[in-house]
């Protein structure tokens, strides 16, 4: 029997792979659909030409700089975990699967980054003859980053499974979930870098276009608007593609790892490749998802949009049930409705999250209006306001989290929990049961990733789109057809950094205890009874609450150093654009071209400057916690930065979009009494979205990673973490430093 199952779980994979390179092949049809679409004349391919190069001219150097760390890290792993586990083919899988999560974080930013930006100008083309015209050309350009994205991950963790449980069958899950480490870290390195760099570009661009000349946001004679818009792709596409995909490889992996630590590789293998065979069976639905989206009549593109995005969450459920009620039967009808079960409530959470964020954000509800209402009084008071809101608004999504993770945890108790096999473990099989039906949750979540950032994506190349009809000067009616589509684009950028908070606390919570048990696994080498060290993370213990105020203290860290940043780049920025201003009278009279160039170079040398400090921090930080209080101080960091991180990156992410639509609100005319773009009121709600910009784009999703890399880092570096502290004595391994 256990061989049949093994069979099972390499069909499993296999088939996991092939849906993965079947969405890579589609997504780059679709990408060459786009680009064979009309890229306008020659004024509008320049525009749209230099914001490609300048994206790709930052990417690049980026990766330059990232690639340095990646490899002395890579050493370090492969070292390390050789010493430790006294084998050179498990150093060397970890490294290797470390590179080549990287690796697939920096393609899946790429590929969708390299389509977007020569995407803009074709939509903006395309709205010439219809609104849905461009509605399709941004619609399929998101969607090369949706099924690139998914399609990759899903195809590098089915392959890595594949090659390692065959080249090292014992222990190939320690190899696995280094892959997490890599996706994770270099998503902190693009959202911090990519955040500082779009925000610093936006601010600079609008404080002396908008603010001080009275020109248009996307103005051409304005030297960094082109800035701006690189900005808007390497923010909000590469950095969010990069942020999903970290997410989604981490859930999967950290899945299969708790899985694999339950004794499960052996015995029942289909639960272990379970979340892959979710991914895909999501990935299936999602290609329908995409292929259906239409415009009835006078239907809003944006209820279109939430439409489809039901639909295919709905196919995904439908699939969920269907093929684990065929694939687990055997085990029980309990186990094959259950796992189905949690993945759907999983899934579900994606919708809700979405609706709870636009409830915040949307200038169609109370709070972006009240927003509004206050700029009639001051800045200070739309600031204030908007604050208020962005507090009030983690709440809901908060207990949302907690509520599915404790439903689905009393899920897996009843459904897994005889099934655990771990002999150490045992005593924990309840437990540890429970744990994998919050991991099935979030792989649900997470698998629904293909359609969810295709609707993120759609936002900057609509955004961009308006942008290019405003400085090419398209005719009106072309205008006012990608303005609601620059509506919609910036409801669904708002709405899935609310989702991609979600997916990173729901990520966290499973690798961390994957994290509690691994040190148990491996502690088995130096003490009797491992279970024992479970003691140890009591609250009560010194090195428990030090290390959650010192994880507590990364979190600030980067808060700060991200918010500064943004502001002294912008200040660089505004200094080089009323340069260019007061030295070249003739931009103003349409005599002279600004350079654009010497702003993008501003802003991608010091978005590089200023991201390495805080990323070492944050990998610093825990090991050293670890080293010199215990890993118990680990255990506490990776609770305290997700209890401070998760609540502070909904209230920034929200705030920041309540800010940017209560702006909108008043620029659109809604609220007659308001006065509209140029009043007063519309002056004071540019002061609160000039603060919210870097709140809900830099700041915001920067804790996302950052979440992550604290948890995937110490998975990976659980092993030497625990082969330092037994040095020092069982003691210092059981209760840590300052254990009473």
């Amino acid at each position: 029997m256990v061989s049949s199952c093994m069979k099972i779980d390499l069909l499993i994979a296999s088939v996991s792979a092939v849906v993965g390179f079947v969405s890579i092949v589609i997504a780059i049809w679709l990408a060459r659909w786009v680009l064979s679409q009309d890229p306008g004349p020659e004024n509008i391919k320049f525009i749209s030409d230099a914001i490609a190069s300048g994206a790709k001219a930052y990417l690049f150097r980026q990766y330059r700089t990232l690639s340095i760390v990646l490899v002395a890290l890579a050493i370090i792993i492969g070292i390390g975990i050789s010493a430790v586990n006294h084998s050179y083919t498990l150093g060397g899988s970890s490294a290797a699967a470390f590179i080549v999560g990287a690796l697939g974080s920096m393609a899946a930013g790429y590929i969708g980054m390299y389509v977007t930006t020569r995407s803009a100008s074709r939509a903006a083309m395309a709205a010439r003859n219809s609104a849905f015209a461009s509605l399709r050309v941004a619609w399929r350009a998101g969607a090369v980053m949706g099924l690139s994205l998914a399609g990759i991950a899903l195809f590098l963790i089915s392959a890595l499974y594949m090659g390692f449980t065959s080249i090292i069958p014992s222990s190939w899950a320690l190899a696995l979930v280094s892959m997490a480490f890599g996706a994770s870290l270099v998503t902190l390195f693009m959202r911090v870098g990519g955040g500082i760099y779009t925000k610093a570009a936006d601010l600079g661009a609008d404080l002396v276009g908008k603010v001080e000349k009275g020109i248009p946001e996307d103005d051409p004679r304005n030297p960094g608007v082109i800035a701006d818009n690189v900005g808007d792709n390497v923010g909000d596409v590469a950095g969010m593609a990069a942020d999903v995909f970290e997410s989604y490889i981490v859930i999967v992996t950290g899945a299969i790892f708790l899985s694999w630590i339950m004794g499960w590789s052996a015995t029942y293998p289909q639960l272990v490749v379970l979340p892959l065979l979710y991914g895909a069976l999501a990935l299936i639905a999602t290609f329908v998802g995409i292929s259906i989206l239409r415009l009835k009549g006078s239907q809003h593109p944006l209820t279109a949009i939430s439409i489809d995005i039901y639909e295919t969450i709905a196919i995904s459920i439908a699939l969920f049930f269907i093929v684990s009620v065929a694939l687990l039967g055997n085990l029980g009808l309990k186990v094959a409705l259950v796992a189905p079960l949690a993945a759907s409530l999983g899934a579900v959470v994606a919708p809700l999250v979405l609706a709870l964020t636009g409830y915040y954000t949307h200038y169609t509800y109370k709070p972006v209006k009240d927003i509004a209402n206050q700029a009639l009084i001051s800045p200070a008071t739309v600031i204030v306001t908007g604050y208020a809101y962005g507090l009030i608004s983690a709440i809901p999504v908060i207990l949302l989290i907690a509520f599915v993770l404790g439903l689905t945890y009393a899920l897996g108790y009843f459904a897994f929990s005889s099934l655990v096999s771990s002999s150490v473990l045992s005593g924990y099989s309840g437990f540890l049961a429970g744990i994998y039906g919050t991991a099935l949750a979030s792989v649900g979540l997470l698998s629904v990733a293909g359609i969810i950032i295709t609707a993120d994506s759609f936002g900057p190349v609509s955004d961009n789109a308006a942008g290019v009809a405003e400085m090419a000067s398209l005719p009106e009616e072309v205008r006012d057809r990608l303005d609601v589509l620059d509506a919609v684009g910036n409801t669904t950028k708002a709405t899935t950094k609310g989702y991609a908070i979600s997916s990173a606390a729901m990520a966290a919570l499973v690798l961390f205890i994957g994290f509690i048990f691994e040190v148990i696994s491996v502690a088995g080498k130096y003490v009797a009874d491992p279970v024992d060290l479970l003691n140890g993370i009591s609250v009560i213990n010194p090195n428990v609450l030090i290390g959650a105020l010192i994880g507590a203290v990364v979190v600030y860290v980067l808060a700060s150093r991200t918010l500064g940043a943004v502001g002294k780049t912008a200040m660089e920025i505004v200094e080089e654009i009323r340069r260019q201003f007061r030295e070249r009278p003739g931009i103003m009279e349409w005599k002279e071209k600004p350079d654009y160039a010497r702003v993008v170079d501003i802003a991608t040398r010091r978005a590089l400057q200023e991201f390495m400090m805080p990323v070492l921090v944050a990998i610093i930080a825990p090991v050293a916690a670890g080293l010199l209080l215990g890993w118990q101080a680990i255990a506490g960091l990776i609770m305290g930065a997700i209890l401070v991180g998760v609540p502070r990156a909904l209230l920034m992410a929200n705030a920041g979009g309540a800010w940017d639509n209560a702006k909108k609100y008043i620029e659109a005319g809604l609220d007659p009494k308001l006065g509209g773009k140029g009043s007063d009121a519309h002056k004071a709600a540019v002061v609160g979205d000039t603060v919210g910009d870097p709140f809900k784009d830099t700041t915001g999703p920067s804790m996302n990673p950052l979440i992550k890399v604290l948890n995937t880092l110490s998975v990976v570096f659980a092993p030497m973490i625990v082969a330092a502290n037994a040095s020092l004595g069982v003691w210092m391994l059981v209760h840590g430093l300052l254990a009473l």
